[in-house]
């Protein structure tokens, strides 16, 4: 893996992270508009910080951004739980929809650990 593909694989998880933490917490434009945008943001932002470890660890002067994102995610997911209630789902097939991407986020997590 060159420095240029950990760099961008790294900038692209920090731009889902960062993502994921406004959907939960903002209440601007940025606010998750349902759970399943919810749920989705932080299957992809969890997803995104294990392909950075998996493909391309930060070196080790630089590995508190990790720690820092994945602290981030936490914070997201503390977020979601406190908008949960307040949202709901559009329809039936949400749901639905919400769980496949939460299984097949969790089968790439399976497979990059």
């Amino acid at each position: 893996m060159t420095t240029v593909t950990g760099t961008v694989v790294l900038l692209v998880a920090l731009a889902m992270v960062a993502l994921q933490v406004l959907r939960a917490w903002s209440r601007g434009r940025f606010a998750a508009p349902g759970r399943y945008e919810l749920v989705g943001s932080t299957v992809d932002a969890v997803v995104a910080l294990a392909l950075v470890r998996a493909v391309a660890p930060p070196p080790e002067a630089l590995s508190w951004v990790w720690v820092a994102a994945a602290v981030a995610v936490g914070v997201g997911c503390a977020g979601a739980v406190l908008r949960w209630p307040a949202l709901g789902w559009a329809n039936g097939q949400r749901r639905l929809l919400a769980a496949g991407y939460v299984v097949a986020g969790a089968g790439v997590l399976v497979v990059l650990a």
